[in-house]
């Protein structure tokens, strides 16, 4: 990859505006929008009348159609090019705040997270940045990406934080307004990335299917491993935004507001560690060593944080984790676009969103079974043991990488 983009770019350079820069914005106003609503679920009435059990399912079925239409609109990327499908899942999210500002049911709500999820973006915004970057610049370029999504996460709880006093549909409102200005502003300032598009379409989006090509990628030497990585981490942490805010609120009484920070301080974490250090972290450690450290520390967090009623060990551990999962989330698609074809990359990372979000379905549920009938500290105790077999993966990756490093030293000397 060259890092070049297509003549279509000429008005975007003379306004002196980047498509990275554009990619970058549009990701993070799409996350304001996301973070002014997610941490407001769990005090729902809807949600709260409910159950426990019934938040899960809102944040699985989020994800069970992110598994859905991750790869189909990766692909479709691929085919059509990125500007036209991110655009049109921008136009989806606007949707979804709507509904969840008018939802006065649970079947509104789920509604609402049905529609937030078939607006995945994440892989084609990805794809975008795998298209204008070089393998040096590729991690560092998703780096930025990832803060733009912690940057999000920031802003939008403390915004949401502050509508909810004026009821949950203001945030939804609000959202959707953010949202429209963002597809206006990615119609007028977003080119298009990728060379390799058919615009014919002559071969169907999805002719080679989602499970053929996810079994390509499990058969590929260690992008199959990282695979399973992202799997067991993403389950895991899936679990998070249902078993934390739990937690907050049996230890401290966290309300709405006190639940914005909570999703603020994620955000600032997100925003340091793939913002400024992943790129310093990389060029000094590898991915490799990386995949292994974040597995590391999200194990760490995840066991201490139910043990001690503290706020200062509830953050300690809460760093850890959003320092972990910051980690990852940049070096995993990092590590697997490097080892896809140019004209490969839309799918193959829209199958690593997908495999995500096939983790995603069953932890939240999982996470809220547990917690409600088994105990809070048990629900951590599994995620902390799922991340174990990721760091143990992990670790295979590493020395497997080791060794080839190895052997080809001794084959040029």
């Amino acid at each position: 990859m060259d890092g070049s983009i297509n003549p279509k770019q000429s008005k975007q350079r003379k306004l002196g505006i980047s498509p990275s820069f554009v990619i970058f914005m549009t990701t993070f106003i799409d996350m304001i929008g996301f973070g002014m609503v997610i941490p407001l679920l769990p005090f729902h009435p809807e949600t709260v009348e409910a159950g426990a059990l019934a938040l899960g399912l809102l944040i699985g079925s989020f994800s069970l159609m992110q598994f859905i239409f991750s790869p189909l609109l990766g692909r479709l990327s691929d085919k059509v090019g990125r500007r036209p499908v991110i655009l049109l899942s921008i136009f989806s999210s606007a949707i979804s705040f709507i509904v969840f500002a008018l939802a006065n049911s649970f079947t509104m709500l789920l509604i609402s997270r049905i529609a937030a999820g078939m607006a995945t973006e994440a892989a084609v915004a990805q794809a975008y940045i795998a298209d204008i970057t070089t393998e040096k610049e590729r991690t560092t370029g998703l780096g930025k990406v990832g803060a733009a999504h912690g940057a999000g996460f920031i802003v939008g709880p403390a915004i949401g934080g502050f509508l909810s006093i004026y009821g949950f549909s203001a945030p939804g409102f609000a959202a959707a307004a953010l949202t429209g200005v963002n597809f206006l502003f990615a119609f007028f300032f977003l080119p298009e990335s990728n060379a390799h598009t058919n615009s014919g379409m002559q071969k169907s989006v999805n002719s080679d299917g989602y499970w053929r090509r996810l079994a390509a990628a499990l058969t590929k030497p260690l992008i199959g491993t990282v695979f399973v990585i992202l799997f067991f981490i993403t389950f895991a942490f899936s679990a998070i935004p249902v078993i934390v805010p739990l937690l907050g609120i049996a230890f401290f009484g966290f309300e709405e507001l006190e639940m914005s920070y909570f999703f603020m301080y994620i955000g600032v974490v997100q925003i340091v560690l793939q913002g400024i250090l992943i790129g310093r972290l990389t060029k000094r450690w590898g991915e490799k060593t990386l995949i292994v450290f974040g597995s590391l520390l999200m194990t760490v967090g995840m066991f201490i944080m139910p043990l001690f009623p503290s706020i200062v060990a509830f953050f300690f551990a809460l760093t850890m984790i959003s320092s972990g999962i910051g980690i990852l989330n940049t070096v995993l698609p990092s590590f697997i676009s490097k080892r896809a074809p140019a004209d490969e990359q839309g799918g193959m990372l829209g199958v690593a969103q997908s495999v995500g979000s096939i983790a995603r379905i069953p932890g939240p549920l999982v996470g809220g079974l547990i917690a409600e009938f088994v105990g809070l500290d048990v629900a951590f105790l599994l995620s902390a043991a799922l991340v174990m077999i990721a760091f143990a993966l992990g670790f295979k990756v590493f020395q497997t990488h080791r060794f080839r490093g190895q052997s080809a030293e001794t084959v040029k000397s």
